[in-house]
């Protein structure tokens, strides 16, 4: 009553009203079941119910309350809502049906406006509002229920309801965190996260579904593009297969010679495969720790503890500081061997802040509020282990070469420099950061995480190397990433023409002065990634024939018939089968893929199937699901992800899209090229280093391995699909020639490697950072020195200064 008398002259008198009858004892405001028959949706669209209430949008459809259904239901839609309603008063609405993802907009039903009121002299409780179907005229009646949701029902839009690849569903999973196609992918903001949007609105299940061995099973994660073999045995069998056959190679490739095989590599990453993942990046460090490990270093992979992992024990712990206080953590061991000396240490560092339910770094809508302090401790526990932790009867010792990934570790060197090496520590170790993706970054609040008194470092020397801006935070922003970029020994991407986009004003996301600085001190280089041994159709058992290079026409045919009997699309063997096979999102291309398959249905002389598989946003998963819907037979639009499908994709599809926006490496075109299949990528990052296009047909077609376009733009995709239709169907002995020039390239692991050990032999010859020599002293020698001399106001101001008043690297 008090609330409602201050308000009364900014309220309007209905909303009184409900004040006052709430205070004289009405209780909670009514929740209103609504209920709707409506069987003329199709596959992608949605029904709104929109009115004058403001729970229903206030006439705004983009505010209207959405309805649901699933396939028990179907076509009974429904929804729920709490109205606050003043006594008498009456509620109009419509339903509207949504048909945004065609770009039809909203269509709203025909006739007056739908109304109801509640009896005279009800308040709260639970009540149901039924409507026989979309546009038929209304009725004002609403009767009172009890408040029971119906048991084993879990909504989800249409979309995911007419399809025969969930038409035999035998069991049901919960959904698996949902990473990016690769760490270097798409959808980190500071951190990468994994779940199904809230709500229950979107095109994808809440719950997954497994059905029997003919169909695709639906697993909620992307990590479909990851490894599928695990064990260490299975996976020196494929290598020693890979080696074998190229000893019977004319041009057999010849390997490195690496200087430094003696030198411990330490892997320094925030997630490992196969024990947590939400993307490429896992992989990649995954890779690392065994392709080191294979090359006869002593190696250590190291990542936080996320959960209680199989065959792990705790060899010790150590007491950090960090954030005003000590914190213990504690190390857990596995060792994977490969071989006589051949052995990888994968060492899992526990502590409280890493047991979250929500994800790796955070819930879907943020990251978690203490990830600052989560990976500066990873990053100074994995600083310690090679000192500490006593295995196979020695410790890895100071001499050792951290291999840093993305922003999570990107505070390691800075640590490496400030805390160790200028306490005689580490003196000769060395670190280099790879990054992943240089959109995120891991900015912070330096007001709220004080670089001395929360980080624990010299706030006059450390906290310029750590020093960031943000649009949103200003200067007062600690940057982790371009700390491990400044203080690093060596940066690394993940392929060579992303490091020279990295450096630009378009690509360097604000970064690009400080990469062209490294660029130009010669610390700056790309390697491309390597693909797993697994990926080869020679020895591939998921798919419907093995092939090699001397018989994949036939391998390929038959495997495309298999795949389009599976998948329900016509039996075609001349049609150019296309297929996808990534996250749906705006940077992956979804835009200009979505853009042309009216186009390739109708618009386009040369027969041609597609098969579109992923999951990601609503709106592309609503798309996906339309298009399959809009020409069955012909389009496969599938919401998930399938491991074994993915890899018949590549042994059965003609073509695969990328037109990613950005990619800083990417897998796909890789794998799909050791499959025969012909890429049609945008030419950006590692799409480019690893795709040659067939730009000029005399000139290239001894060389080109796929088709690629220039311009991210939806005529740029549909010029480089009509070439490559085009020679499919009408000059297939080009098209046989790019394929065979596909299948010989080598992209796997060994041969990137030989560049990693390039950049370990430059790196351990050449200055570490820091020691550059000024005076007759290395320069952390001229901070401590200058530090004793001049104790005065400034004294860290001028260290600094001395400390960068030379760049200089050799």
């Amino acid at each position: 009553a008090v609330l409602a008398q201050a308000l009364t002259d900014k309220v309007s008198p209905a909303a009184l009203s409900i004040f006052r009858q709430m205070a004289a004892g009405g209780g909670a405001a009514p929740q209103i079941t609504f209920r709707l028959g409506c069987a003329e949706t199709v596959p992608g669209e949605s029904v709104l119910i929109v009115g004058g209430h403001d729970a229903l949008g206030g006439w705004s459809p983009e505010k209207g309350l959405r309805m649901t259904t699933d396939e028990g239901a179907y076509p009974s839609w429904t929804a729920e809502a709490s109205l606050p309603l003043a006594a008498g008063s009456k509620v109009e609405y419509k339903y509207v049906r949504d048909r945004c993802f065609s770009g039809e907009g909203f269509v709203w039903e025909e006739g007056e406006n739908r109304c109801f009121a509640l009896p005279a002299g009800e308040r709260g409780g639970s009540w149901e509002k039924k409507d026989e179907a979309f546009g038929a005229p209304s009725t004002t009646v609403i009767q009172r229920v009890g408040k029971e949701p119906a048991a084993g029902k879990t909504p989800m839009a249409l979309a995911e309801a007419p399809s025969p690849l969930s038409a035999t569903t035998i069991a049901t999973l919960p959904v698996e965190e949902a990473p990016t196609t690769e760490g270097s992918e798409p959808d980190q903001r500071s951190s990468v996260s994994a779940a199904t949007p809230a709500g229950g609105l979107v095109n994808v299940p809440s719950q997954v579904s497994i059905a029997n061995e003919g169909m695709m099973q639906r697993l909620a994660s992307l990590s479909a593009l990851g490894q599928l073999v695990d064990d260490a045995d299975q996976m020196m069998q494929l290598r020693n297969q890979m080696e074998a056959e190229d000893a019977q190679l004319d041009e057999r490739p010849v390997r490195y010679g690496a200087k430094h095989l003696s030198t411990p590599i330490v892997v320094v990453s925030s997630e490992m495969h196969p024990w947590s993942k939400t993307g490429g990046l896992a992989m990649i460090a995954g890779s690392y720790g065994y392709e080191f490990a294979l090359r006869g270093h002593r190696t250590m992979a190291i990542a936080p503890m996320y959960d209680d992992y199989k065959n792990f024990t705790c060899i010790g712990s150590t007491r950090i500081e960090l954030a005003g206080g000590w914190h213990e953590v504690r190390y857990f061991h596995h060792q994977q061997k490969y071989g006589v000396g051949k052995v990888c240490d994968y060492v899992f560092v526990d502590h409280p802040c890493y047991r979250r339910a929500a994800g790796l770094y955070g819930p879907p809508d943020g990251e978690y509020e203490d990830n600052l302090f989560r990976f500066a401790l990873f990053s100074l526990a994995a600083a310690e282990a090679p000192l500490v932790l006593e295995i196979d009867g020695s410790t890895y010792g100071q001499d050792v070469l951290f291999i840093c990934n993305d922003w999570q570790t990107g505070i390691l060197p800075v640590y490496l420099l400030y805390k160790y090496k200028m306490h005689r520590t580490y003196e000769n170790a060395r670190s280099m950061i790879v990054i992943h993706n240089i959109n995120y970054q891991g900015k912070y609040s330096k007001e709220h995480f004080p670089v001395d008194s929360f980080l624990h470092l010299p706030a006059g020397l450390a906290g310029a190397d750590l020093q960031g801006e943000d649009m949103h935070l200003g200067p007062d922003c600690i940057n982790l990433l371009a700390g491990g970029i400044r203080t690093a020994d060596r940066v690394l991407t993940v392929s060579p023409n992303y490091a020279m986009e990295i450096q630009s004003p378009e690509g360097g996301c604000g970064l690009h002065d400080l990469l062209c600085q490294r660029g130009g001190e010669l610390r700056l280089a790309g390697i491309l990634n390597g693909i797993s041994d697994e990926w080869s159709p020679a020895t591939d058992p998921h798919i419907a024939r093995n092939f090699r290079l001397s018989d994949f026409e036939a391998g390929k045919a038959e495997c495309k018939l298999a795949l389009q009997k599976e998948l329900g699309l016509g039996e075609d063997p001349g049609a150019c089968l296309i297929g996808f096979c990534g996250r749906l999102c705006y940077q992956k291309g979804l835009s200009l893929i979505m853009g042309c398959i009216e186009w390739l249905m109708q618009g386009q002389p040369n027969r041609c199937q597609v098969i579109l598989m992923g999951k990601g946003e609503p709106c592309w998963a609503s798309a996906l699901s339309a298009a399959e819907g809009r020409y069955r037979g012909r389009v496969c639009g599938y919401v998930g992800f399938d491991p074994y499908v993915e890899r018949r994709m590549m042994a059965g599809c003609d073509l695969l899209l990328m037109p990613s926006q950005f990619e800083p490496c990417g897998l796909p075109q890789m794998y799909a090229q050791m499959y025969a299949t012909l890429p049609v990528v945008h030419e950006t990052g590692g799409l480019k280093d690893s795709v040659k296009g067939l730009w000029e047909e005399g000139r290239d077609m001894d060389t080109a391995t796929g088709f690629l376009f220039c311009g991210f733009n939806e005529g740029g995709l549909k010029h480089e699909l009509y070439r490559a239709m085009d020679i499919y169907h009408h000059r297939r002995h080009v098209f046989k020639k790019m394929q065979e020039n596909a299948m010989r390239s080598n992209y796997y692991w060994p041969t990137a490697m030989d560049e990693y050990e390039k950049h370990v032999d430059w790196t351990m010859e050449g200055w570490p950072y820091g020691k550059r020599r000024v005076g007759g002293r290395t320069i952390c020698e001229n901070h401590l020195h200058q530090m004793r001399t001049q104790p005065s106001q400034g004294a860290c101001t001028s260290s600094r200064t001395a400390f960068f008043g030379v760049r200089i690297f050799f």
